[in-house]
């Protein structure tokens, strides 16, 4: 029934608690888990003062800031790996996945790409406040999904 099964982790609580479920879920169905962290630009480490160094091009700048965006991809990389690690030891099939861009967006695009059949998210992420005003994460997924999603608390 849920043969592909994407986590969508903040590496929240509530992100945690989803992880589980979706092992129960994975482990039911003998399915494989995508893991799933969605950068959001505003996210990004703040690299730069954004004050000109004369000392430095542009060019030299721009390729600064590249390979630093690049060090801190890999560095959440890692810790999507450790959060995955508890899925492998009870024998789940884990793939991870990691993506820049608006979160929602992202986990639908995703979950349209791999055609998972199940989306597994946390009821609340790290923005808490900011959903109140703007709108949820998880909101948009539910509303926008192609497939059904368990929202987890």
């Amino acid at each position: 029934m849920f043969k592909k099964i994407l986590w969508a982790t903040d590496f929240s609580e509530h992100a945690r608690h989803a992880g589980q479920q979706a092992l129960k879920c994975a482990q039911c169905t003998a399915g494989t888990v995508h893991a799933l962290t969605v950068i959001d630009p505003d996210d990004l480490p703040l690299i730069l003062t954004g004050v000109p160094d004369p000392f430095i091009s542009q060019a030299q700048e721009e390729n600064l800031e590249q390979q630093l965006e690049q060090v801190y991809e890999q560095q959440v990389l890692n810790h999507l790996e450790q959060e995955v690690q508890m899925l492998r030891d009870a024998g789940i099939n884990v793939e991870t996945h990691l993506r820049v861009g608006l979160p929602w967006r992202q986990i639908i695009r995703v979950a349209r790409d791999l055609d998972v059949s199940l989306i597994v998210i946390g009821s609340h992420g790290k923005r808490s406040l900011e959903e109140l005003l703007l709108g949820s994460t998880v909101e948009r997924v539910t509303r926008q999904a192609p497939c059904p999603v368990l929202v987890v608390r």
